[in-house]
C-alpha cells in the first residue's frame, strides 16, 4: 500500500512539474509475446504497465523515463542434449523496469496521426521474492493520434531484450519478445 501511494504521488509531482514545461505523461499496458529464449526450449508471455514522463521537444521528439511492472511466465527445460536435468520447469516473476524512452517522429497521415521510431532501454532491479532482474531493451514502431484537448492515443509494436537470472541452471536468460501496447498520453 504504501508503495502505491509513493507512486502516485510520484506520478503527480513529475506530471505536474514537467507539465509546466511541454512535458508528457504516458500511461500504456500490453501484451509481452515470447519468441526466443536463447541456450533453453521455451519463451515466456505475459503483460505489461508502464508509466513514462518526459519532455516533449517541439513535436519532433520525446525524451522521458519510464517505471513498471512486467509479468513473464511459461515452461523452460535446457537444449543441451548433454545435461543431465531435461526436466521442464515453471517460469512465473515479475520485473520492475525503470528505463529511459525515446521517440522520434518520422511521418504522418493528417494532421492528427504520427508514426515514428521508439527505443527503451534500462535495467529492472529485484524489489522481491517475486521479481528478477536484468538489463533490458526494447525498440519498434509507434502510432500517434491526437484526441480531445491535450490527449493523445498512443500504440506501438516493439521487439524486446530482457535479461532474467532467476532459473534453475544458474545461467541467465537471455529473452526475447514481441510487445503489443497501447496507451493514452497527456500533454
Amino acid at each position: 500500500m504504501r508503495h502505491s501511494l509513493l507512486t502516485v504521488l510520484l506520478f503527480f509531482f513529475v506530471h505536474f512539474t514537467f507539465a509546466q514545461s511541454s512535458g508528457y505523461t504516458i500511461f500504456q499496458g500490453g501484451a509481452n509475446l515470447g519468441f526466443a529464449n536463447e541456450g533453453y526450449k521455451g519463451a515466456f508471455n505475459g503483460y505489461h504497465l508502464h508509466f513514462i514522463f518526459g519532455k516533449n521537444f517541439n513535436e519532433r521528439a520525446y525524451v522521458g523515463l519510464g517505471i513498471g511492472n512486467e509479468k513473464f511466465q511459461g515452461d523452460y527445460q535446457t537444449n543441451d542434449p548433454h545435461e543431465a536435468n531435461q526436466k521442464v520447469y515453471k517460469y512465473e516473476f515479475n520485473t520492475f523496469p525503470i528505463f529511459i524512452d525515446g521517440r522520434l517522429p518520422i511521418g504522418s497521415f493528417n494532421d492528427v496521426s504520427r508514426i515514428g521510431l521508439m527505443a527503451n532501454a534500462g535495467y529492472a532491479p529485484a524489489i522481491g521474492p517475486a521479481y528478477d532482474k536484468g538489463a533490458l531493451f526494447k525498440a519498434g514502431f509507434f502510432y500517434l493520434h491526437d484526441g480531445y484537448s491535450r490527449t493523445k492515443f498512443t500504440a506501438a509494436l516493439t521487439y524486446g531484450y530482457q535479461q532474467l537470472t532467476k532459473n534453475i541452471f544458474n545461467k541467465d536468460f537471455q529473452h526475447q519478445s514481441f510487445h503489443i501496447t497501447v496507451g493514452l498520453m497527456l500533454k
